[in-house]
């Protein structure tokens, strides 16, 4: 019986192993310009953890680095927690709280950071659908676009 357990754990370490040099060369071979999605966002509770989880899950095997900030727009709702949930497991996700309204002061220094990188902007306030975010990221994503 210990045998088994101690042969579960060695080849979990070796899959470990292996899966960390995978996402290493992955990583290490990404070409191509940088991609920041900028999702606007207000009572969007409902949508924005499978969006974020999507992005997220993805952005390892994609051939470009995919940065994620979310401009929460006084959402009541549990909009905010939930984009710092992922935030803190994930170092590509963001989240900057517009208060009063005021959008483009929050949305001027994001564009100003990164020269190189390509800024897509989607306001899922009002009758964008959330499922096209996903299909519109990979297209950028492709290796024959920017």
């Amino acid at each position: 019986m210990l045998a088994l357990f101690i042969w579960g754990f060695a080849l979990y370490g070796i899959f470990m192993v292996l899966w960390k040099a995978v996402r290493f060369f992955v990583h290490k071979h990404r070409r191509g310009v940088p991609v920041t999605a900028i999702l606007v966002v207000a009572e969007g509770a409902s949508y924005i953890e499978g969006i974020l989880r999507t992005l997220t899950t993805a952005e390892p095997f994609c051939g470009r680095e995919l940065a994620v900030v979310v401009l929460d727009c006084d959402s009541r709702d549990e909009t905010a927690r939930i984009v710092e949930s992922i935030a803190k497991k994930r170092g590509t996700v963001s989240l900057v709280r517009v208060v009063e309204g005021d959008l483009t002061k929050a949305m001027a220094p994001l564009f100003g950071t990164d020269g190189r990188s390509v800024h897509c902007v989607f306001d899922l306030r009002g009758k964008v659908s959330p499922l096209e975010v996903v299909p519109t990221l990979a297209a950028f994503w492709s290796d024959g676009t920017v």
